[in-house]
């Protein structure tokens, strides 16, 4: 399926694939926690109520204790049954509140459930959460998701969506085209590009998304998109599309590249991962995006470790892939 999917790039896989509403909201479960104050559980609330746990900070380093996703599951019968090492810190996590737009609501944890994701099952934590918007029916994939949820709770900043006709976006533009020049020749080197650069890489790519947080240094996430078409094609045609995601900082220097990747992807873009930010975590100098990557077929949750000259990937959860 993923050979299919994909035109001149590495085949997506669950261990190579490595993609924020305003008002996101952050759920907080209290309960008996580790002795550490710095250790707490991370998950993504849904829109139905259901938190997916994806990752644990034990005070120290982070882990992801919770089960990966199956088609045959063993879904505990209560809360008090889920076993002590799927929390990651011994402890039940049964109550909790709700960071939200209007102000915070206390969340009871209900019971374990289950939840389809792509092709798998993924065992989540049914609450008395409430969304202001109907839920859509389960089966809807990628399903929407509220926010981040959080035990006990810790300080959570939030991840800004730039507009894209933003003054900073000036400075930021044409680096971005030279890295996406840049990323698409290594692309090229390997698997081949059905455009010569010579034809491609004075179009600047399309910019569809880009996220920031902090100001001295300003981190950046941008996802952009560069479509081709073959000489005699007509506008409405599509050979391929390169698309690109890539980490960018600005200080006192200016805007540079941090790291970028592109892949050639068939113009239907189902190889595509396309990022969700949760929230921003400042612990022991680091700091820590946490976000969602879904797209066709896909959906994991990932903490990252977004320094000044790389980003490391300190947590993938898949939540399910076909």
């Amino acid at each position: 399926m993923a050979d299919r999917r994909r035109v001149y790039s590495s085949t997506v896989t669950r261990r190579t694939a490595c993609t924020l509403a305003a008002g996101v909201a952050a759920l907080a479960v209290a309960g008996a926690f580790a002795d550490s104050r710095d250790a707490f559980a991370v998950g993504v609330l849904r829109r139905d109520g259901i938190v997916l746990p994806f990752a644990v900070f034990d005070g120290k380093r982070w882990n992801a204790p919770w089960p990966d996703p199956a088609n045959d599951l063993t879904v505990p019968i209560d809360v008090r049954a889920v076993p002590k090492r799927w929390w990651g810190v011994g402890a039940v996590l049964d109550r909790g509140e709700a960071i939200l737009p209007l102000g915070p609501r206390a969340v009871r944890v209900l019971q374990p459930d289950w939840v389809d994701i792509a092709c798998s099952r993924y065992v989540g934590l049914k609450t008395d959460y409430q969304s202001l918007q109907p839920p859509p029916p389960r089966t809807v994939q990628p399903y929407p998701k509220e926010g981040l949820a959080i035990s006990p709770p810790h300080p959570i900043e939030r991840v800004e969506i730039v507009s894209l006709a933003s003054n900073e976006m000036r400075a930021l533009v044409p680096v971005v085209h030279a890295s996406f020049n840049q990323a698409e020749r290594e692309v090229e080197s390997r698997f081949g590009h059905p455009i010569t650069r010579r034809a491609r890489e004075g179009i600047a790519p399309t910019l569809e998304a880009v996220y920031a947080y902090g100001d001295a240094p300003r981190l950046y996430y941008v996802e952009a998109i560069r479509p081709y078409r073959r000489l005699g094609q007509s506008v409405d045609d599509c050979t391929a599309i390169g698309s690109g995601t890539g980490w960018f900082a600005r200080d006192a220097g200016g805007v540079r590249a941090v790291t970028m990747v592109v892949d050639v992807l068939n113009c239907n873009r189902e190889a595509a991962s396309y990022m969700l930010p949760l929230g921003v975590l400042k612990l022991h100098d680091h700091v820590y995006w946490l976000a969602q990557f879904a797209g066709w077929g896909h959906e994991r949750y990932v903490v990252l470790d977004v320094k000044n000259k790389a980003v490391e990937v300190v947590v993938n959860k898949w939540g399910g892939a076909c």
